[in-house]
């Protein structure tokens, strides 16, 4: 058994991609439940964000993960394996360190990812998914993640996707005169961009949620409509940001179109949802400026340099980090070899002691008794490694008699 990560994410597949690979929330638990249901897969974790879908599992080989994956998503028509990764080992524990600690993020250093990691190991663990082996894995990355951003100030440096939102708006719309922003959804995306559009106080703020009681508590204040007052909404504002968990397509070209002829200047939607909230095809209509996950990462700040310094040093402060865990696996393999062979051993003795007993009870001279006991006990302990050492002089080279001697206590 090893541990196995397999997935894909921003660099590896593009947004259609993804889409179609996501897993939502309240799909979490029964995915978990069905991959324990596969042979030869122990324990699971699956990471499904906007920008990654990844099972973490401990297993015997990586193409369980293979094969899952392509039964849950994508029917078995192996078009997607392109976009995938698959590591094992040290490899898959430093994957997850770098996603945890932000490093391998759409935006560098952004933090919320390993909120995103503590949650998904919370559901595995909620469900009985996550057992010993991904406890103490997952364990040791939360503890690790927060050493290495304190040490190499990637943290300081870190952008997070609400805050190049906030950027990308005022690339889109005039700061400087009243306009209007519509914001769709009242998840963690929106909540974190509130704080930043409320530096500009000219702008007007709709929110337009499922639940208003949700969005009023996230900006007391604020015009709260619901998803009907959606299309409405659009007729006068400059810009709207999309950030729903909905399936669906909450923007159709159809639905829209009616709504552009009503307008006299373009309209900036930002979609920053997946699955996308918005019809890709209204990018196709006149005076619409479509923006989606993708094209966050054209957008770099001054800071980028830095965060490049910080991530050459995470980079170090991982392997030592991964190699830190490798050998706490080893040393717990190594602890659990000791305890077998101890109680094979116990196993053999009592085995042979109960032999000997029944034959004082049966009146056999003591001595007599206790020189059986010895030979056969000797001899049981000594079998296996004599058998062992037979076979390894045709098979084996010299720096394994070496490891033999000391094993045996004969150097």
């Amino acid at each position: 058994m090893d541990l196995y990560v397999y997935g894909l994410n921003h660099r590896s597949a593009p947004l259609v991609v993804r889409e179609q690979a996501m897993i939502a929330h309240e799909h979490l638990a029964p995915a978990l439940q069905s991959i324990l249901n596969e042979d030869g897969i122990l324990e699971a974790v699956i990471l499904s964000t906007c920008n990654r879908c990844e099972l973490y599992a401990i297993a015997d080989k990586g193409h369980r993960l293979e094969q899952w994956m392509a039964k849950q998503h994508h029917k078995g028509d192996g078009s997607y394996q392109k976009y995938t990764y698959l590591y094992s080992g040290e490899e898959a524990v430093a994957h997850l360190l770098r996603v945890a600690i932000g490093l391998d993020a759409q935006v560098m250093g952004e933090p919320q990812i390993l909120g995103q990691v503590k949650a998904a190991f919370a559901t595995a663990l909620e469900v009985g998914a996550a057992g010993p082996e991904l406890n103490h894995l997952f364990q040791h990355v939360f503890n690790s993640a927060k050493t290495i951003r304190n040490d190499t100030g990637l943290g300081a440096h870190a952008i997070s996707a609400s805050y190049l939102t906030w950027l990308m708006l005022q690339r889109c719309i005039p700061m400087d005169k009243p306009a209007a922003v519509v914001l769709v959804g009242a998840g963690e995306m929106i909540a974190n961009l509130i704080p930043y559009l409320q530096q500009a106080p000219q702008l007007k703020i709709t929110l337009i949620n499922r639940t208003p009681e949700h969005a009023n508590a996230l900006l007391p204040g604020a015009t709260v409509l619901p998803l009907s007052s959606l299309l409405e909404s659009l007729i006068d504002c400059d810009s709207a940001v999309f950030a729903t968990e909905s399936y669906q397509p909450l923007l159709t070209r159809e639905a829209i179109e009616p709504i552009l002829q009503q307008r006299s200047k373009a309209l900036y939607c930002l979609d920053l949802a997946l699955p996308r909230n918005v019809e890709a095809s209204i990018a196709e209509c006149a005076n619409v400026n479509l923006l989606n996950l993708d094209d966050i990462q054209l957008w770099v700040d001054e800071n980028q340099d830095k965060r490049n310094q910080a991530a050459l040093l995470a980079e170090e402060e991982i392997k030592l980090h991964s190699l830190r865990y490798q050998k706490r696996l080893q040393t717990i393999e190594f602890d659990e070899l000791i305890k077998v062979y101890r109680r094979k051993i116990n196993s053999l003795r009592e085995l042979e002691l109960n032999k000997a007993l029944q034959k004082l009870q049966e009146g056999v001279d003591a001595a007599a008794v206790l020189q059986a006991f010895s030979h056969a006990l000797a001899n049981k302990v000594m079998h296996h490694p004599s058998q062992a050492l037979n076979q390894a002089r045709f098979e084996k080279g010299k720096d394994w008699l070496v490891s033999a001697k000391l094993l045996l206590g004969l150097e």
